[in-house]
């Protein structure tokens, strides 16, 4: 009995070695802990050299695929530009047109060996001359069927496309913003939606903001739900702010709560490169009102090429009720690709 005591428990072990990982993987995206003893490391550890992006882009392989990439931007805008000249019922417009298309590879891998690997298609079509305020939007991810804790690990999973339109009215005088949406998420039977979002920001001061986003939403299977969130923001200095987010989210189908609180620190460490550490608590109303989770991860992201390929490096750590608390380390790496021609 004395012996068993004091030998370390899995669960103790099995803590440190997540802590140890988390916090690799915590430095591993600080620029403030790599700048630090760069040549004492190098001394003790080699790494292999890989190529820079530089290098990359300088290969035959990299210019087709650059070219490849600029057909698809010019077919993405050219479908805008035509779809609004028809809608319009004029020849080629004067107006710009933003139209463009996202394809971003998503790569999860867990302590628990689990592995995830799915890639989302998300974009818009522009029509500056049909109107001022339409869009056409079109999506492989609905975020609001998902659960708070899977919108704020990037653990949504591609479902059936769905495509429709979008019309945001005019900023009001008083900071609040409204847009409609409407379509069809593309299944066999077709499945109508609607949604309908508020968003409202203000300045309290030169240093505290105010914010509010609320979405009610109807889909013909899933039924109705509402996302509300309110945020309030600090700013540090010029390159950083702080973040306080309280997020409810009720789904009617299941009469269901679920609520987070989580609080953020962002920063800017240059042109298109960011870095947000971010610590949250996520809880249900059903069975219960109670905790489900715990979570905490760092996510670095910057633009690799020009403005429309960016890496992110996502380290998480995660505690679960349903995994009995266990602190389960994950990574993710993203890759975004965006076509557009504008």
């Amino acid at each position: 009995m004395l012996e068993n005591r004091h030998q370390p428990s899995p669960v103790s072990v099995r803590t440190q070695v997540v802590s140890g990982l988390f916090l690799t993987f915590t430095a591993l995206v600080s620029p403030t802990v790599l700048a630090q003893d760069t040549d004492a490391s190098s001394s003790r550890l080699r790494l292999p050299e890989l190529p820079t992006m530089q290098s990359i882009v300088d290969t035959t392989a990299w210019s087709w695929l650059e070219t490849k990439r600029d057909n698809v931007s010019k077919n993405v805008s050219g479908v805008g530009r035509y779809l609004d000249d028809w809608l319009a019922g004029d020849g080629v417009g004067e107006h710009s047109n933003q139209s463009y298309l996202r394809v971003k590879l998503n790569q999860q891998i867990s302590e628990t060996g689990a592995y995830y690997s799915n890639v989302r298609i998300s974009g818009r079509v522009d029509l500056p001359r049909a109107t001022e305020r339409w869009k056409l939007i079109f999506e492989s991810e609905q975020s609001e069927q998902n659960s708070i804790q899977n919108q704020r690990l990037s653990n949504i999973r591609p479902s059936e496309f769905s495509g429709g339109f979008s019309y945001e009215l005019p900023e009001r005088d008083d900071g609040f913003r409204f847009t409609h949406d409407v379509g069809v998420k593309g299944r066999i039977p077709l499945d109508p939606f609607y949604r309908f979002k508020t968003r409202y920001g203000h300045d309290i001061n030169s240093q505290w903001g105010l914010g509010v986003d609320h979405k009610i939403w109807y889909y013909h299977t899933e039924g109705w739900g509402q996302d509300a969130r309110l945020f309030f923001t600090r700013s540090i200095r010029d390159d950083m702010f702080l973040r306080f987010d309280t997020e409810a989210n009720f789904r009617d189908r299941y009469n269901e709560f679920e609520y987070a609180q989580t609080v953020a620190l962002h920063r800017t460490l240059g042109e298109r490169e960011t870095l947000t550490y971010e610590a949250g608590v996520i809880g249900t109303s059903q069975p219960t009102n109670r905790v489900e989770s715990y979570y905490a991860q760092s996510v670095y992201r910057k633009a690799i090429h020009e403005d429309w390929l960016v890496m992110e490096l996502v380290p998480q750590l995660v505690m679960e009720r349903d995994n009995d608390w266990n602190p389960d380390p994950r990574i993710q790496f993203n890759l975004e690709v965006y076509f557009f021609d504008f």
